[in-house]
């Protein structure tokens, strides 16, 4: 297979697995409405169907938001000291060939940040 054809399989590929995710969140999206309306009409309880919005967040969410956000920047500093500039590697590729006591403070703040 020539690289054209290998990246037009691939193509396809990726454009199928998005479809498959997309179909799979619709049905699951679906499935849980309709477990919501029969337990309305059974109960009269209202279950959520979805994640909430921010807008119904209160004082101990937004404080619970306002150390995820610091966290997260820390994390940001602690990659931009040591990211090269021009340097196109993820954060995956880049965590390696940082010191371990690095790592574990990138870490460590991307978890309170509930990003990992």
């Amino acid at each position: 297979m020539s690289d054209d054809e290998l990246d037009a399989v691939r193509a396809q590929l990726i454009a199928n697995a998005r479809q498959a995710i997309a179909d799979t969140r619709a049905e699951a999206d679906a499935t849980v409405a309709h477990i919501s309306a029969l337990i309305k009409m059974a109960t009269g309880e209202r279950l959520p169907t979805g994640r909430p919005s921010v807008m119904d967040a209160q004082w101990g969410d937004l404080d619970r938001m306002a150390g995820q956000a610091r966290a997260y920047l820390e994390a940001v500093e602690l990659i931009r000291r040591r990211r090269l500039r021009g340097d196109a590697r993820t954060l995956g590729q880049l965590m390696p060939s940082l010191p371990e006591d690095v790592r574990e403070q990138i870490a460590d703040n991307l978890v309170k940040a509930g990003l990992s």
